[in-house]
């Protein structure tokens, strides 16, 4: 046959591939096992391969942006498989947009801070926890040359809070174990409260005038006080102090005003986690190779798996060094598909501990740098299905034809310059604690594998 008519062929043939899911991992060893092959009568055939193996990695960055994500997270949660996570959030609050006219027959109440859930967590949600807030005394300002805070950056506070309290959270329901339908309730110091109230009955220049208020108020830090791991929680950025008051008469009169949160863009995050323990443990002394480069830790060194949690700076890298073997074969003729389907390590997931429902490759290269996103067949974040019961069948599957093609035309030298990343895309990457664990082959759970599917056309 005329070459032109076997790259008709083939091209026809590529219109017809049936796209399957067979699932193998990492091997230590280049090995290539044909599962399939599908005959045309003319001498041309489309070849499935899927042993390739697939070298995994967890590469840990070494700070991200937390400022204005419009979620404050926070608690503490000890993860079997990531570490202790513990969170604190900084914020500014600004007076009252209009000064309320107080009588001077008007009798203070109470000072309280108020948060709404924005219903995501991450833990034990069965345990109390303890929120504290306690004063900052330096105002929030970037530091240095930065034009964001980092989620291992800090504001220093007063150590004694100006308010605590004990409570039980139901984010799915939506209530806190105080009764209030989405919010949580924190009781400040009457020290201050009254300190405020007066500022307000006389129009002081303190709270009339918001840079004044700001040097005198410099902000406050939500956190999770002496109390142990229980869960880390999201509330939102609408937050408010809020002062009651009563006005005399036969029937007293509530009153009330709200100092609201300032600059929200200011509003940050702070992220600690200690992986000792863990699988993760090597991290705490793994050594980057270069300052502008992450660490990489091989999935060897961690339990034979790699590992997704981008809100403790975590990523997943896959290469496929071996693919050269592919052109190779004498029967090769051409890339025409390649599927690289990742399933999770069984029973490391349930609907508390959850996976994230999207994941995006991105490209990477031996610097472990975020490259660019790979424009999966199935969509962006690729075609994803989740299996609660049996926890085998979960899986995310991606299109990587176009990067692997690029990968064969390059020299076998070169093939470590290619990778994917796994991560979860923004807003999430960066406001909740969604992991994931992708196990290699080498690994003891058998009933879940990472599968490089290549299919290629074969004439002879």
């Amino acid at each position: 046959m005329p070459f032109s008519k076997r790259s008709s062929a083939i091209r026809l043939l590529t219109l017809s591939i049936a796209i399957a899911l067979l699932y193998v991992g990492g091997c230590t060893k280049p090995s290539i096992n044909f599962s399939s092959a599908f005959a045309t009568g003319n001498g041309t055939n489309i070849i499935v391969v899927d042993t390739f193996t697939a070298l995994m990695s967890t590469i840990s960055y070494d700070s991200f942006p937390t400022s204005g994500t419009g979620s404050l997270l926070v608690g503490s949660y000890r993860d079997n498989s990531f570490g202790l996570i513990s969170t604190k959030s900084y914020y500014q609050l600004a007076p009252p947009r209009t000064i309320p006219t107080i009588s001077n027959q008007a009798g203070y109440d109470s000072l309280v801070v108020i948060t709404r859930l924005n219903k995501y967590f991450y833990g034990d949600t069965t345990l109390p926890q303890q929120y504290s807030l306690n004063q900052l005394r330096n105002n929030l300002v970037y530091p240095g040359t930065q034009t964001a805070f980092y989620n291992n950056d800090s504001v220093a506070v007063n150590p004694t809070p100006l308010g605590s309290v004990t409570a039980y959270i139901n984010p799915t329901g939506g209530y806190t174990s105080q009764l209030r339908s989405d919010s949580l309730m924190i009781r400040l110091s009457d020290v201050m409260g009254k300190q405020l109230f007066e500022m307000l009955q006389t129009y002081s220049d303190t709270v009339t005038n918001t840079t004044i208020f700001l040097s005198f108020f410099k902000g406050l830090c939500m956190n999770a006080g002496s109390s142990g791991p229980a869960a880390i929680y999201g509330f939102k950025d609408s937050l408010v102090m809020r002062i009651f008051w009563h006005e005399p008469g036969v029937v007293a009169t509530p009153r009330t005003a709200d100092f609201i949160v300032w600059n929200r863009a200011l509003q940050f995050n702070q992220i600690n986690h200690d992986r000792t323990g863990t699988p993760l443990e090597i991290f705490n002394t793994a050594q980057s190779p270069s300052p502008q480069a992450p660490v990489e830790v091989s999935s060897s060194a961690t339990n034979n798996a790699a590992y997704v949690q981008t809100g403790t700076s975590l990523r997943a890298k896959f290469q496929f060094p071996y693919l050269s073997q592919l052109i190779q074969r004498p029967d090769f003729v051409s890339l025409l598909k390649a599927e690289l389907v990742l399933s999770p390590l069984s029973g490391s997931y349930d609907p508390l501990l959850t996976i994230p429902p999207q994941l995006q490759l991105f490209v990477t290269d031996q610097n472990n740098q975020l490259g660019p996103p790979i424009a999966a067949a199935g969509g962006t974040y690729g075609n994803y299905k989740i299996d609660y019961i049996y926890n085998v069948n979960t899986s995310y599957s991606y299109d990587i034809t176009s990067l692997l093609k690029r990968q064969l035309n390059d020299n076998q030298a070169n093939a470590y310059r290619y990778g994917v990343l796994a991560s979860i895309p923004s807003p999430l990457d960066n406001t909740t604690f969604n992991r994931v664990i992708f196990p290699d082959r080498n690994n003891f759970n058998q009933n879940t594998k990472v599968v490089l599917k290549i299919y290629y056309a074969s004439y002879y």
